[in-house]
């Protein structure tokens, strides 16, 4: 069957529709016509795959991975770096419409982008210690890709893959640790680079963004493109409003740290213990608070100038939104990994308007886009 595609959803999938009902195509580009085969059909929407390109978009070039199509990693490396972030910008544009139900759409400053070669300072691996063999996941499945070289990691972790050396010592320590998807029955072995040296377990190392520098060890989450970092970070400094500010799911303090020494006063909360004994590191004269958001917003919500929420893939939770929204600040700055679960928060901030939004397409070559927002209480 052909298909023209429409337009982009979240994780950069092309839309068509067949006979009035949505489909999706992976690996698809807007304007293209593609020959197709089902995967899935449900009530509301089918998935195929694309099993030819019969008019390519302009956009269209060759992926650089000698992987694609069968890691897991990179599912978009299609179109170029500034393609990848203005097909992303119309992306969180069209949920914020369609999701959020956003009438008015705020001013979007130019989308933040960079290089795709080597941008990766922070991976997981797989290990089959027993088998000897490392690398990634493959697309859509549990089964191990043996990887020598990724182009995407940056040259110190792209040279764990070389050898494997390394990887498989780490392998063995997690498998005594019992540290093993119990999906794949692989070791996993997170890798983080900072400055001037890896880390790939517990211990901390010193990654400098913009003139802070932050301790970070491969066990928490931080953003893999320290390239970019620095732009984000401005546009959270330069709109944090007031002299109090809640920092909530704060991580190892990424934007707690903007603050120091400015005479503001932080709250930063973050349930991960480990990211926050980092955090206190980061950002010392922070008041932090080793706690589920929803449940610390019950005990201890407080009045502040702005609040900067950083949530999960899945969003605000339900019982975190309205006590969020009961603080009555006077701006909060939402910082997104899921475009689609911003704008459903979004939507329900009434009494918010967005005044300013940014995309910053920290994953180039993935469908994974990062967007900020400040809105202001009307």
């Amino acid at each position: 069957m052909a298909l023209r595609i429409e337009r982009m959803a979240s994780d950069a999938v092309g839309i068509g529709r067949e006979d009035g009902h949505l489909v999706f195509i992976r690996g698809t580009l807007p304007g293209e016509v593609v020959e197709y085969e089902v995967t899935e059909r449900k009530t509301g929407y089918t998935a195929g795959e694309a099993v030819r390109i019969l008019e390519p978009s302009p956009m269209r070039r060759a992926p650089v991975c000698p992987y694609y199509g069968l890691c897991g990693g990179c599912s978009f490396q299609i179109v170029s770096e500034s393609d990848s972030a203005s097909i992303k910008e119309e992306i969180v544009r069209s949920n914020l419409r369609r999701i959020g139900k956003v009438d008015e759409l705020p001013e979007f400053l130019p989308p933040v982008h960079g290089a795709f070669p080597g941008y990766r300072h922070r991976a997981r691996f797989h290990v089959d210690f027993s088998g000897r063999r490392w690398g990634f996941l493959g697309r859509r499945s549990s089964e191990l890709v043996q990887i020598r070289r990724c182009p995407a990691l940056s040259p110190r972790l792209d040279a764990l893959l070389d050898d494997g050396d390394e990887l498989l010592r780490q392998g063995r320590s997690e498998m005594f640790r019992n540290r093993v998807s119990r999906t794949t029955g692989f070791a996993e072995v997170s890798a983080f680079e900072g400055d001037d040296s890896i880390t790939l377990g517990d211990n901390a190392v010193t990654i400098t963004a913009g003139k802070i520098p932050y301790l970070v060890s491969a066990r928490v989450f931080f953003q893999s493109n320290p390239s970019l970092l620095p732009a984000l970070l401005s546009f959270v400094e330069e709109n944090a409003a007031g002299k109090s500010i809640m920092d909530l799911y704060s991580g190892v303090g990424t934007f707690s740290a903007l603050f120091e020494g400015s005479g503001k006063k932080v709250y930063a909360v973050e349930r991960d213990r480990e990211c926050l004994t980092l955090s206190r590191k980061n950002a010392p004269s922070a008041l932090s608070f080793t706690a589920d958001v929803a449940l610390w917003g019950k005990r201890n919500g407080r009045h502040v100038d702005t609040v900067i929420v950083d949530p999960p893939r899945t969003g605000i939770s339900e019982e975190a939104l309205p006590l969020i929204l009961s603080w009555n600040a006077d701006r909060i700055i939402y910082v997104s990994c899921s475009s689609a679960t911003a704008a459903r928060d979004i939507g329900r901030m009434k009494g918010y308007r967005i005044t300013r939004a940014r995309v910053f397409d920290f994953y180039p070559g993935t469908g994974h886009e990062e967007s900020a927002f400040v809105l202001d209480r009307v």
